[in-house]
């Protein structure tokens, strides 16, 4: 039995039993609804709980300076000391739902942002749950820039240089502003 499978049957256990969080790594993760392409399986149930895992999907530099885009903050709560100029999510496929965990994230699999010359300036790594982030609220590189993911010794990158870091209010399930969906890894 995988990882993966023991916590998806720990997970509908112990949310049938009480309510409560997920064990197992991605904590904060329940069943995903099957009407939602979630290739995971798994859904973050925790709100606003802080974690590295928190709300994959979702436009996390936005929601983090109390923006409400696309409904993802309604009450505008505000964390601007955790808005990182470069946030988002990464996942095996375009068309995954807001909230659900990137599926299998490969070992090792990166974020790099480059300058217009493509010189690696910054390289972000791609947690379990396919978050991603800086460490700064400045961009702290130069900007436009170019951005690309890296893993299973391939790479997908970016078609045009960019200027703004929150990735994921252009990589939405459906796309917005000319992204095909989802920033995806290479497989």
């Amino acid at each position: 039995m995988t990882w993966r499978t023991r916590f998806l049957c720990g997970t509908l256990l112990t949310l049938a039993a009480c309510g409560g969080s997920a064990a197992g790594g991605l904590s904060g993760f329940g069943a995903a609804d099957t009407t939602i392409t979630c290739a995971s399986g798994l859904v973050w149930t925790q709100g606003t709980r802080e974690s590295t895992l928190m709300n994959p999907g979702y436009a996390c530099r936005s929601c983090h300076l109390g923006n409400n885009f696309n409904g993802q903050n309604p009450g505008n709560a505000r964390e601007p000391q955790k808005a990182y100029f470069f946030m988002g999510t990464a996942y095996s496929t375009q068309k995954e739902a807001d909230l659900c965990a990137a599926d299998a994230v490969p070992s090792g699999a990166v974020v790099e942002i480059l300058d217009t010359n493509d010189v690696v300036q910054l390289t972000l790594d791609i947690n379990q749950a396919g978050n991603f982030y800086s460490n700064s609220t400045t961009a702290k590189v130069p900007v436009p820039f170019k951005a690309r993911v890296r893993a299973n010794g391939k790479v997908n990158a970016m078609a045009a240089a960019q200027t703004d870091g929150d990735c994921n209010t252009c990589h939405t399930a459906g796309g917005l502003n000319g992204a095909p969906g989802r920033i995806t890894w290479p497989q």
